[in-house]
């Protein structure tokens, strides 16, 4: 029994592999990565998921966009629209009662949780067709 115990019966993970050898070009931007220079707010059908802040409104003036709305008016925008923001919740994985994500079809702008499936998708616009989201975990 000593020599099982000291050994184990697991075998050792296999090697590690970069998922991209480059970094993958940003289909959405969101709280967490960079914004995306000249993006829309996703509600006028751009492709910025980051929550409304006064920062993020200065960014989207500087670029031109949306340049009629405040902070305020964009969440109030987002709320009519029964999309909740990370201001509402967090670290759902779009797996909330408003899941999934804005981006796959949902109501919930809460940010992915990074590493997961759900992140890249998200952050790469590269979404798996008939895999449930919660099997993407």
């Amino acid at each position: 029994m000593g020599p099982f115990l000291l050994t184990g019966c697991a075998k050792p993970p296999p090697p590690y592999v970069l998922l991209h050898q480059e970094p993958p070009k940003l289909a959405h931007c969101f709280d967490g990565i960079p914004h995306i220079k000249q993006s829309k707010p996703w509600v006028l059908g751009g492709q910025c998921c980051c929550t409304p802040t006064d920062e993020l409104m200065a960014k989207y003036h500087a670029d031109g966009v949306c340049t009629d709305l405040d902070t305020a008016g964009l969440i109030d925008l987002y709320r009519q629209k029964g999309i909740t923001l990370a201001i509402d919740h967090k670290d759902c994985n779009g797996l909330c009662e408003n899941g999934p994500h804005v981006v796959k079809g949902g109501r919930c702008m809460a940010p992915p949780t990074p590493g997961t499936r759900e992140y890249e998708e998200i952050v790469t616009g590269a979404i798996l067709a008939g895999v449930p989201s919660d099997a993407k975990q």
